[in-house]
């Protein structure tokens, strides 16, 4: 696509830049709360399955899902998602290519559950093989796994989220880790359970969700990723990450981002002389005048939040791209999933 700078004459490009300017220095910093300080969840780098529940006029639900009982996609406090609209619902994600899930991947999503559920879990995760599975089932007073060999962990939810009128009524991020063998599930910023060895490799995912009396159960930013890298690497002088999230058409970064940034963090820490470009980048949706900006405020929250963690502001120059230059040309969920990146580039 072409670029939307190249549209302009020069003195509009100059005009334009220095109006983009003006805006980005005026963003007042928007950083993730504290309480993530110590959040460690590290998700996947490569995306095999993501919905946001927000499709083209050629895309439906069930491009992506395999679904068993009834759904909605409705509009609930000014974003689209998944409503639970039957008891026993079951879905499952087509992963993109079709493969069976790797080795190691991660889950991650959001979910709402109405108050006056009495201890209904809302949506369960279900990691199966055959007729064998894991079972991950949060609720209002706890997290349970359930998995092969009778194996059974629980840990009661932190004081905060515990009870009624607490864990309902909000949207709670929650975040899937299986390492090889290794599961690990997180609840907003606490990580609640960490099991060693489960023993088992699961090929699918299938989520559950039992509504009743008209409550709602709600999903979204539904994702399965897969590559972990172990440190921050720069391939010919650049890092590119999926793992630092925003909500749709939005630049405030969310919370789970912090795992990635702290990492970036702690390279520029050790590496005194780096300095960096953080290149913002959009998928084709939207305008190409409205993904620039987007970009431009996305990667102006990426530098406030570095800046905010120690890190000098004359070390990092934020640019937005929007949608000037993907890495894959095509339309499809697995292109635009792809495109939606934060790039991180040595500035020599």
């Amino acid at each position: 696509t072409m670029s939307v700078l190249n549209r302009y004459s020069g003195v509009s490009r100059l005009l334009f830049a220095a109006i983009g300017i003006i805006i980005s220095s005026n963003i007042a910093a928007q950083n993730i709360d504290k309480q993530y300080d110590n959040y460690d969840f590290k998700a996947g780098e490569t995306t095999i399955f993501e919905d946001n529940f927000i499709y083209a006029a050629n895309e439906k639900l069930s491009d992506k899902w395999i679904m068993e009982g009834q759904t909605s996609i409705i509009t609930f406090q000014d974003v689209n998602c998944l409503s639970i609209d039957a008891y026993y619902t079951k879905l499952q994600p087509v992963l993109f290519k079709g493969i069976q899930l790797p080795d190691s991947f991660s889950i991650e999503y959001d979910t709402w559950l109405d108050n006056g559920y009495d201890g209904n879990p809302g949506i369960e995760i279900h990691l199966k093989n055959g007729d064998d599975e894991i079972l991950i089932t949060p609720n209002k007073h706890e997290l349970v796994i359930n998995y092969p060999g009778e194996g059974h962990a629980a840990q009661q939810n932190p004081e905060a989220y515990f009870g009624e009128n607490k864990f309902y009524d909000r949207w709670v991020h929650i975040a899937i880790s299986m390492y090889h063998h290794r599961l690990q599930v997180y609840l907003d910023q606490y990580k609640m359970l960490d099991i060693p060895d489960c023993n088992f490799h699961p090929s699918d995912v299938i989520v559950t969700g039992n509504t009743a009396q008209e409550l709602k159960i709600l999903l979204n930013n539904f994702r399965i990723a897969t590559g972990f890298p172990k440190s921050i690497q720069f391939e010919d002088g650049k890092f590119i990450t999926y793992a630092i999230k925003f909500d749709v058409d939005k630049a405030d970064l969310k919370p789970e981002s912090i795992t990635v940034i702290k990492q970036l963090q702690a390279y520029l820490t050790a590496n005194e002389q780096a300095h960096l470009e953080i290149g913002g980048h959009t998928d084709s949706d939207g305008s190409d005048e409205h993904n620039l900006t987007l970009s431009q405020r996305r990667a102006d929250a990426v530098k406030a939040q570095l800046i905010s963690m120690g890190i000098a502001a004359s070390r990092l120059t934020a640019v937005g791209y929007g949608e000037t230059h993907p890495l894959d040309t095509k339309t499809t969920s697995e292109a635009k999933a792809a495109n939606r990146r934060v790039e991180f580039t040595m500035i020599k």
